[in-house]
């Protein structure tokens, strides 16, 4: 049966009569279980119940030639069972907000301008990132072993984003030819809490990140299924440890094509040059997916990715390959399913160590009315390497680590229209 528009959901929409700000909103609350919430290699696998809430609001509005919006998303999730160590108990339940604005100004006739503003308050699952390959140690651990225990950790790491970003675009809606001129910041700073160790705080400060990008795009719509990208792209990574710093120049082109009326495809070929402080490195990189729709109702995508990720405190960087493949179907015109592959290699460039991610994802959607759905997902992680035991740098000092970890994760949630 094709898709229709009564096949998918549909928010709730009520419109200001004063101001003519159109608001709509959902809301989804559900239960879940995550068998490993912890990301443990081995000891300490808990696994742990779950419940969530993540609502939604969004305030859209058009004056003249300017529109503007604002939204909000947030992320409670609780979870029943914690993990005990020899100095007590450790949770991982959290909350994360999100806020965006955007407001867009036709200038013109070839004058565009668009400014939009983020702040992310977010967290980090222990395990991954800054504590990736941390765990829990039952008796007091030794000062050479990275351990929750022995820097104080007992909750996610939280975190925020703050994200800046200003656009114009020079050329008619529609034209053959359209420069755009882009400048993007990006603050990435880790909360340091007073019960953290001073040596995994200065650690955690020096996690902080501020990324500052120049684009430069002249778009050729070369006829009304293919276009041609060409960028110039500057990048600006700043720590607190000067060390550290480093710029990326990029030369990219982008080949955007409607083969037929069923599929598409998009491929970006990069150069990327990073200069660090100690060393120079360069690379051809590709990002580029394909989309095949046989009918209105099936869609399958498939992706491949190579990308130069930034460099850790040691100095070494990464060469990362993914490949992914996604396939969307839609039964009896309103049950939805999507199953999705993705593999990444991180290839050490300095240090023999290769890390591997492979993640399965499974939803099901039933919409049983057009502003309820109920929602089913699985998701299914495996994170290998090489060398599990491959320290981590912090503040002078090397610290053993457990990497690598397995989990499965499923969660029954329904969406409502408010």
């Amino acid at each position: 049966m094709a898709a229709n528009a009564d096949s998918t959901f549909q928010e709730s929409k009520h419109i200001d009569p004063f101001l003519g700000l159109d608001f709509s909103s959902f809301v989804s609350t559900g239960y879940g279980f995550d068998d490993n919430v912890f990301n443990q290699l081995d000891d300490h696998i808990i696994g742990s119940n779950f419940y969530f809430l993540k609502p939604s609001i969004s305030m859209l509005g058009h004056q003249n030639t300017k529109d503007f919006g604002f939204y909000y998303s947030g992320n409670y999730r609780k979870y029943n069972d914690d993990v005990s160590s020899y100095r007590g108990k450790s949770d991982q339940s959290y909350d994360d907000h999100n806020l965006t604005g955007i407001f867009t100004w036709e200038l013109g006739f070839r004058h565009h301008l668009e400014l939009l503003a983020n702040y992310d308050i977010g967290h980090e699952a222990l395990g991954t990132g800054v504590t990736n390959g941390f765990y829990f140690s039952d008796e007091d651990p030794l000062g050479k072993h990275a351990t929750f225990d022995l820097f104080n950790i007992t909750s996610p790491i939280k975190k925020t984003n703050k994200r800046a970003n200003i656009k114009y675009t020079y050329g008619a809606t529609g034209a053959k030819g359209n420069i755009i001129f882009d400048l993007l910041q990006d603050r990435l700073n880790y909360d340091i809490l007073s019960r953290y160790d001073s040596i995994f705080s200065t650690y955690l400060n020096n996690e902080n990140i501020t990324e500052t990008d120049v684009n430069i795009t002249f778009k050729h719509q070369y006829t009304e299924q293919t276009r041609f990208d060409y960028k110039l792209i500057y990048k600006n990574y700043n720590y607190k440890d000067n060390q550290r710093d480093n710029d990326d120049f990029i030369i990219a082109f982008s080949f955007i094509s409607q083969i037929t009326g069923k599929s598409k495809i998009e491929a970006t070929v990069s150069k990327v040059q990073k200069k660090m402080q100690g060393d120079d490195f360069s690379s051809i990189n590709w990002n580029v997916s394909y989309k095949w729709q046989p009918t209105d109702y099936s869609t399958l995508f498939v992706k491949s990715k190579s990308e130069v990720k930034e460099p850790e405190n040691t100095g070494d960087f990464i060469q990362s390959f993914e490949n992914s493949i996604t396939w969307k179907h839609q039964f009896l015109g309103h049950i939805t399913s999507s199953l999705s592959y993705k593999h990444i290699s991180d290839k050490y460039q300095i240090r023999e160590r290769t890390d591997r991610y492979d993640n399965v994802v499974f939803n099901l959607h039933y919409l049983f009315r057009p502003k309820i759905e109920f929602i089913f997902d699985y998701q299914y992680a495996l994170f290998h390497t090489n060398n599990s035991t491959d320290p981590v740098f912090i503040n002078g000092k090397n610290y053993e680590r457990r990497l690598g970890y397995e989990k499965n994760q499923f969660g029954l949630s329904v969406k409502v229209a408010i």
